[in-house]
Order: structure tokens, then sequence, then C-alpha cells
């Protein structure tokens, strides 16, 4: 019977477990900044022109459907409760987008990149780990346990950082998405306001 073969079994199970491990590290902020990620995505989708002018008109209570709807619905209750005053109509648009911007901000964007910012160190964490243990194996010779900790070191930091690019992507995307749907939202709100001034 070979000697080396029994040790074998117990080496790789132990680098299976170090890789499940740092993989579920990794996966645990990929998974809930993905979450979010779908969630900012239908937030920020562009809303049929019939359905924002419904709401501009109505000022309806219910919880905005999204970015644009929220816009709209601000931009709409900002100018009835300033229509005795003096205020421009831009300065209220301005004002509408920022606060709609920094709602996704609040909501989405600084939360995506928290999640996205945990990845690099716990890849590095995995990494650091996986070195230890070579190190523990080159000095009890075991070229098996050897190889598994070069797997752990490895496969930590390549998904940290697949992960971290994946998320940072798609927040850049997200982003993009967001001010497509605020422009088409702050258009109407532009010509819904020249009609009114026009039949004032």
């Amino acid at each position: 019977m070979n000697p080396g073969a029994e040790s074998v079994g117990p080496d790789l199970g132990l680098t299976t477990i170090l890789a499940a491990i740092s993989l579920i590290a990794v996966w645990i902020p990929l998974w809930r900044g993905m979450r979010l990620c779908l969630q900012a995505r239908s937030a920020t989708s562009i809303f049929p022109e019939a359905d924002l002018q419904r709401v501009m008109n109505s000022g309806t209570a219910a919880a905005p459907k999204g970015f644009a709807e929220l816009f709209v619905r601000t931009f709409a209750s900002s100018l009835n409760e300033n229509s005795g005053d003096a205020v421009p109509t831009a300065f209220v648009m301005d004002a509408s987008r920022q606060y709609a911007m920094n709602e996704y901000e609040s909501n989405y964007a600084k939360l995506i990149s928290m999640y996205a910012n945990l990845l690099p160190p716990i890849g590095f964490i995995g990494t650091t780990s996986g070195m230890l243990i070579l190190f523990l194996s080159m000095h009890l010779a075991n070229a098996s346990l050897e190889l598994g900790a070069l797997a752990v070191a490895l496969t930590s930091s390549i998904f940290a950082l697949i992960g971290f690019a994946c998320l940072e992507g798609l927040k850049i995307r997200i982003y993009g998405r967001l001010l497509c749907c605020l422009d088409a939202a702050t258009e109407l709100a532009r010509r819904e306001s020249i009609k009114a001034a026009a039949a004032s």
C-alpha cells in the first residue's frame, strides 16, 4: 500500500474546505451587491410618457415606482407649493433632478460601492491564508497540500477581483440608465411647464 496515498485524502478535503470558505466569503457581498444592482436597474427604467404625464397631473401620494416618476412627482408638487411665489421653473426642475439623484446615491450607488469595496480585502485575506497554508505545507514537505494552498490563494483573489469589476461595471451602467430616465422625465416636465405658462 502506498503511504503517500493515505495523506492525499485529508489534504484534498482540507483544500476543498478552504477553497469553499474563500468562495463563500466572496459570494456573500457579491450576491448582495448584485441584488441591489437588479433593484436599481428596475428603478431606473424609462416609463412611458403617458404614465409620467398622468403622475404629473394626478399628484397621487403612492410611493413612486422609479426615479423618473420620483422626479416628475417632486417637480409637480414643488411647482404647486410655490405657485404664489416667483420661483423660476428651471430652478425647481434642477432641484427636483438633484433630489432624485441624491435618492439614487443613498439607496443604491453607495451601497453597491460598499459591497464592491469589500471584495478586494476578502480576496487578500484568502490569498494570505493560502500563502500561510503553503508555507506550512512546505515545512511538512506535502506536495498535495502545497498545490491546494496555491489554489486557495489564487481563486480567492481572482473571484474577488472579478466580482469587484462586475459590481463597479454594473454601477456605471445603471448610472447611465438613471441619466437617461431623468433626461426623458426632464424633457416632459419642460414641455408641460411651457404649456402651462402659455395657457396662463
